[in-house]
């Protein structure tokens, strides 16, 4: 509607000037009209465009603040899971130090055992001859 405003009244201002030989004041006026029409019909396109840029970074926004509540989560899931890894490494470490604690004592035994049994060899190797 406003485009075919705009060339009526271009139009028109052409058609009236042209008959009277010079510029009528009508003519002026219509042509200054149809410039403001012009002039209005480029800003609404670009409110528009506008609008349309808006509306596409506020879903882009949205999807970024869904993106990162969701990798929060997956952090917040990391690390609780590296702390039930800690715990259960810390409880492994315990029962580790203790089979260590266990296998030097029974080294100990096994040594004391293999001397008395070697002395005990020497004793009745010494007997017999």
């Amino acid at each position: 509607m406003i485009g075919f405003l705009r060339d009526e009244s271009a139009a028109t201002a052409d058609r009236d000037a042209t008959l009277a030989g010079e510029p009528a004041p009508e003519a002026v006026a219509m042509r200054a009209a149809a410039m403001s029409v012009a002039t209005l019909e480029r800003i609404e396109l670009a409110a528009a465009k506008l609008e349309t840029d808006i509306a596409a970074a506020r879903t882009e926004q949205a999807e970024l603040q869904a993106g990162a509540g969701v990798a929060a989560e997956r952090a917040v899931r990391a690390a609780q899971e590296a702390w039930t890894a800690a715990a259960e490494a810390e409880a492994s470490s315990g029962r580790a130090r203790e089979s260590l604690r266990k296998v030097g004592h029974y080294m100990a035994i096994t040594v004391v055992l293999v001397v008395l049994e070697l002395l005990i060899a020497v004793a009745f190797a010494v007997s017999a001859h």
